[in-house]
């Protein structure tokens, strides 16, 4: 049994685009996260537990820092 996580992670430009796009239409980031838990079990092998979550997160501006 051994877990295993890979940190690497590719973005294509085009979805950096639409971010930047998206931050300066309404200063927010709306993302969707999709992970898939894989438990290796003794009798059946391997199980896959899909999750998921989406929303937006408010950036905030200047005068809501200072």
């Amino acid at each position: 049994m051994g877990f295993g996580f890979c940190p690497l992670l590719e973005v294509p430009h085009s979805v950096l685009v639409s971010l930047v796009k998206d931050i300066g239409a309404d200063r927010d980031i709306d993302y969707e996260l999709e992970l898939g838990l894989t438990i290796d079990l003794p009798v059946i092998g391997n199980f896959t537990i899909p999750l998921s979550t989406k929303g937006e997160i408010k950036l905030p501006s200047i005068s809501d820092i200072f």
